[in-house]
């Protein structure tokens, strides 16, 4: 999908914002994905977890088995300002601060 993709013109996206549980979430997207392009979407999220908890490089791969590009290109769009994936996964978080 090419980056200038006219926001919201896709049936997609309205879609994806009706689902109201994780169990509709993973019910839609085992319909609409194929299992490898599920998983590679899951493995890149739980990628961006560990480097959002700092984990590194060599551990992120050894937990995942994800290779290094994979692991840099997740760290790049983390580091970009408006990372959405950022900001999703920080307030996905479980408060540690109040234990």
């Amino acid at each position: 999908m090419a980056k200038d993709h006219p926001t919201g013109k896709s049936g997609l996206y309205q879609a994806i914002l009706k689902l109201e549980t994780p169990e509709q979430c993973y019910r839609f997207f085992q319909d609409v994905c194929s299992y490898s392009e599920l998983s590679a979407m899951e493995q890149r999220y739980d990628i961006a977890e560990m480097l959002v908890d700092k984990r590194i490089y060599t551990d992120i791969k050894e937990r995942t088995g994800a290779s290094s590009a994979i692991i840099s290109r997740v760290n790049r769009v983390l580091s970009a300002q408006d990372s959405l994936l950022r900001q999703l996964v920080e307030e996905s978080r479980p408060d540690t601060e109040q234990l």
